[in-house]
């Protein structure tokens, strides 16, 4: 008697934590729809002065495959894309006006572990997934009107643990 108690404890508290996920996930992306990270003050099309207001001075600007981003602020764990064509003269520069256009966490910051399989248990089948040989990493995109909610994994492992999530502004 008591083995089968004890068991359907488990299972009452394993049923419980996936819910406690998968809400989480819904969470992200209704967030997301709306333009914003769960967890986030600064919205996407912000621009970069307010990212530094509420966020502090980053530690660095670098450029990624024409995307200029901010990292390292001293009051999130974030990377901050920003519309400007980084390809041109004015490598690592970021005006005050430019405008905030992708917002990348580590999955950490939104205080949830998550595999590929528990995004697609929450939000269904995503409308692109994909392995990137070329930028090494695995992933699961869901199109939201004028954003994209992206569940990125660095690595290939089973099950596919995702590393960070991304919003991006389609315009």
């Amino acid at each position: 008697m008591w083995v089968l108690i004890g068991c359907n404890a488990q299972n009452d508290s394993r049923d419980h934590n996936d819910k406690l996920k998968s809400q989480s996930i819904v969470a992200i992306k209704e967030a997301a729809i709306k333009g914003q990270m769960k967890g986030m003050e600064v919205p996407l099309k912000s621009t970069y002065s307010k990212v530094v207001e509420v966020y502090g001075e980053p530690k660095g600007i670098s450029n990624e495959e024409c995307w200029t981003y901010s990292f390292g602020h001293s009051k999130s764990e974030a990377d901050f894309y920003f519309s400007h064509d980084s390809c041109g003269e004015d490598h690592n520069v970021l005006k005050p006006e430019t405008i905030l256009n992708k917002i990348s966490v580590p999955v950490e910051s939104l205080q949830i572990q998550m595999t590929a399989e528990d995004v697609k248990l929450a939000l269904g089948k995503p409308d692109k997934e994909y392995w990137n040989e070329a930028y090494d990493g695995y992933y699961l995109i869901y199109d939201l009107d004028q954003y994209h909610l992206v569940f990125f994994a660095k690595e290939k492992t089973d099950p596919i643990n995702i590393s960070r999530v991304q919003v991006i502004s389609t315009s």
